[in-house]
């Protein structure tokens, strides 16, 4: 009895897209590069936040190719005058991901924030698509 089979190689490393190696139906080599980024859905926080309340970040994340490997939540308080951001990895329950910004770290005025995914082959995506230049903001107050 003949049987068929699928065998899957993944090749990579640090700076390289993963490429999947594959065998045709003719045991012919085929291989494939992810090149696709991780898509994002995400409802920006509207309206004001209460100061020291947390705030909750929900996402739904997903990548049809090489699969989510991570995503970030960066957040800076507008008035610190930094440009250092707070890094938090989301939690995932399937393709929703979620964290906190605490409101431990509101300082009044209010916060910018964006999203960062990362799929298995080192591709990016941003929530908004510009990402650090062009986060997302809320209001904070009392």
């Amino acid at each position: 009895m003949l049987r068929a089979f699928t065998l899957a190689l993944l090749v990579g490393c640090e700076n390289d897209p993963i490429q999947t190696t594959n065998v045709n139906k003719d045991g012919e080599l085929v291989e494939e590069v992810d090149e696709d980024a991780p898509e994002i859905l995400h409802e920006a926080i509207a309206g004001t936040q209460t100061f020291g309340a947390d705030v909750s970040i929900e996402a739904t994340v997903t990548d049809a190719d090489s699969g989510v490997l991570f995503v970030y939540l960066h957040y800076k308080n507008e008035i610190d005058g930094s440009a250092d951001w707070e890094n938090v990895i989301l939690t995932a329950a399937g393709d929703i991901y979620s964290g906190t910004i605490r409101g431990s770290d509101h300082r009044g005025g209010g916060i910018d924030y964006y999203i960062e995914a990362v799929d298995r082959s080192q591709n990016s995506a941003f929530a908004p698509d510009d990402g650090e230049s062009d986060p997302y903001h809320f209001r904070i107050a009392e």
